[in-house]
C-alpha cells in the first residue's frame, strides 16, 4: 500500500484531515515552490503579465510573485469555492486579479463538474467533463479503498472566454487545467502568435508539443538550473514551451 493513497482515505475518512492538510500547503507554499518555477527568473518578466490558468488554491501565484516580483498576475479559476477562496485572499492587491471564468476554444456557458469524496472537497480535480473529475479518484494506485458511495459531483455552470478576446500581452503562461489545455491554447492562438509567451504546461501529451511546433515552440524541461530540450516524464509536473529567441537567453543544457 502506498503512503500517498493512505492518506488520501484519511482526508476522505476523517472529517478536517483534508482542510488542515491543504491549509499548511497554502502556508507553505509563499516559500516553498515546484522546481520548475526556478526558471521564471530567467525571463526577465520585469513588470510584465503573467497569466495563470487553473490557479486553484493559488499556489502558482505564490510562486511567481516570488520569482517574479514586479509582475502583474491575471489568474484564472472556474472552481466556485477556489475562485472566491483566492478572491478574498487577494482583495485589496492590484499586482493579481481573479477572473472565475473558465477558458476555451470557444466562448459562451459550459458545465463544469467538482467532486468530493467523503471528507474530502477535491476542487483541484474539477474538470469540464464527469469522467475527468472522477478518473483520478477511481485509480485504484492513488485511493485506498475506493468507496464509489462516497463520491458526489456537483456540475455548475460557468462562463468560458477564448483568451483571445480579452486581448492581453502576456509574457508568460502557465496552464493546469485538467487535460484541457489544448482546447484553452485553441482559443489563443492570435496571443501566441503576436505575443510569443513563454509557456508552462502540466503534463501535456505528444499531441499539445505538435500543436505548439506550429507556432515555433520547443519542450524544455527545467531542471537543477538548465533547460534541458524535451518534455519532462511524471512526477515532474510543468513543461516549458519556449520560442528560440527565449531559448537563446536561457541557460540550455543537452539532454
Amino acid at each position: 500500500m502506498k503512503l500517498k493513497a493512505f492518506a488520501r482515505y484519511i482526508y476522505a475518512s476523517v472529517p478536517g484531515a483534508a482542510a488542515a492538510r491543504f491549509a499548511a500547503k497554502d502556508f507553505t507554499a509563499a516559500y516553498v515552490n515546484k522546481p520548475e518555477f526556478g526558471g521564471v527568473p530567467w525571463l526577465d518578466v520585469g513588470k510584465g503579465l503573467i497569466i495563470d490558468v487553473g490557479a486553484n488554491r493559488g499556489q502558482s501565484i505564490a510562486a511567481f510573485r516570488k520569482a517574479a516580483p514586479g509582475a502583474h498576475i491575471i489568474a484564472f479559476e472556474p472552481e466556485p469555492r477556489s475562485a472566491k477562496r483566492l478572491a478574498a485572499h487577494y482583495h485589496g492587491d492590484r499586482t493579481v486579479e481573479i477572473d472565475p471564468c473558465a477558458l476555451g476554444a470557444n466562448a459562451g456557458m459550459i458545465a463544469f463538474f467538482v467532486p468530493t469524496y467523503g471528507h474530502w472537497d477535491c476542487d483541484g480535480m474539477s474538470a469540464l467533463s464527469h469522467e475527468t473529475a472522477t478518473e483520478w479518484l477511481r485509480d485504484p494506485g492513488r485511493m485506498y479503498l475506493f468507496d464509489e458511495t462516497k463520491l458526489t459531483v456537483e456540475e455548475h455552470p460557468v462562463i468560458c472566454k477564448t483568451l483571445d478576446s480579452l486581448e492581453l500581452c502576456p509574457r508568460l503562461m502557465k496552464l493546469h487545467a485538467q487535460g484541457a489545455e489544448r482546447s484553452i491554447l485553441e482559443g489563443a492562438q492570435q496571443t501566441l502568435l503576436r505575443h510569443k509567451p513563454a509557456l508552462m504546461c502540466a503534463f501535456p501529451p505528444d499531441s499539445l508539443s505538435h500543436f505548439l511546433s506550429g507556432f515555433g515552440y520547443r519542450p524544455y524541461i527545467y531542471r537543477q538550473g538548465h533547460f534541458i530540450p524535451g518534455v519532462a516524464k511524471r512526477p515532474v509536473t510543468f513543461t516549458w514551451y519556449l520560442i528560440d529567441e527565449d531559448a537563446q537567453r536561457v541557460p540550455l543544457a543537452v539532454s
